[in-house]
């Protein structure tokens, strides 16, 4: 699907979705640990259970990337050609050509768009995906989604239940009982890497709206900051960027942020 597409068949038709990168992938094909989550067995089969998940209020998402590489910047251009001469043989044996996926850029939206005059166009309909609802963020501890800037405004109201950043799966059990308990009715929008992955399909077939909606937050930030390139934001984890701005909040942020906090399982 296109961008436009994927964000449209969310709202419309009230669809979760899991994204798939390269780092579900590298797990998915036991090639190694990622930046913020180490290789495990039961991970790497879940993610496989969601490729092969068909319930049709559920959408798998892959990068476009690895269709056509045209629209990106050159870094992201190059980096994926050799990720599929890496790895494309593989996974083509577990991809279903039958499929239509879904496009994880969706949350891709700035930094490695060639053409980023459409940037806002489609921030303004991803944001239509909460518009109004009453919405649970699932997130790390350093993500902050939407903390400093209007990308959650137009929401209800808004809860969090936040997640260690690093290696979180090691807690999928206390994430996913979390979500069952305060998701109920409500829109369950996760930024939690690959445990964001299994844990959209599976809140899913259990009845659930989930939305796997990772790098949306830091992406609208570095829009927003007019960068030319993945930079450290303060107050956040980045996981493409070193932090070089530390992780403090401004003063007048810190109150609303810590209120909206429901649950702490960063610990």
């Amino acid at each position: 699907m296109t961008i436009a597409e994927t964000i449209a068949d969310i709202t419309d038709n009230k669809k979760s979705i899991s994204r798939l990168g390269d780092g579900e992938f590298k797990l998915l094909l036991k090639a190694g640990d990622i930046g913020f989550q180490k290789q495990d067995l039961e991970l790497s089969n879940k993610i496989l259970e969601v490729i092969y998940n068909r319930n049709p209020k559920f959408l798998i998402a892959l990068p476009d990337s690895i269709a056509t590489t045209k629209t990106h910047k050159r870094f992201a251009k190059v980096y994926w050609i050799m990720f599929i001469n890496n790895h494309g043989k593989a996974l083509s044996k577990i991809l279903d050509k039958n499929y239509r996926y879904g496009n994880a850029n969706m949350t891709r939206l700035y930094a490695g768009m060639r053409n980023q005059s459409k940037s806002k166009e489609y921030f303004d309909k991803v944001r239509t995906i909460w518009e109004n609802k009453d919405i649970v963020i699932i997130e790390g501890n350093l993500s902050r989604l939407g903390v400093g800037n209007d990308l959650f405004d137009n929401v209800k109201t808004l809860q969090r239940i936040i997640c260690p950043h690093k290696n979180a799966y090691e807690k999928y059990e206390h994430i996913k009982k979390a979500a069952t308990k305060y998701g109920a009715d409500k829109l369950i929008v996760v930024a939690l890497g690959p445990t964001a992955t299994v844990l959209c399909s599976e809140l899913c077939n259990d009845g659930f709206w989930a939305v796997d909606i990772g790098h949306i937050d830091v992406e609208y930030m570095w829009m927003l900051m007019g960068t030319t390139q993945r930079t450290a934001i303060k107050g956040r984890h980045v996981n493409e960027s070193n932090n070089s701005e530390g992780y403090e909040l401004d003063p007048e942020l810190i109150g609303p942020y810590r209120k909206s906090i429901i649950l702490d399982l960063s610990n």
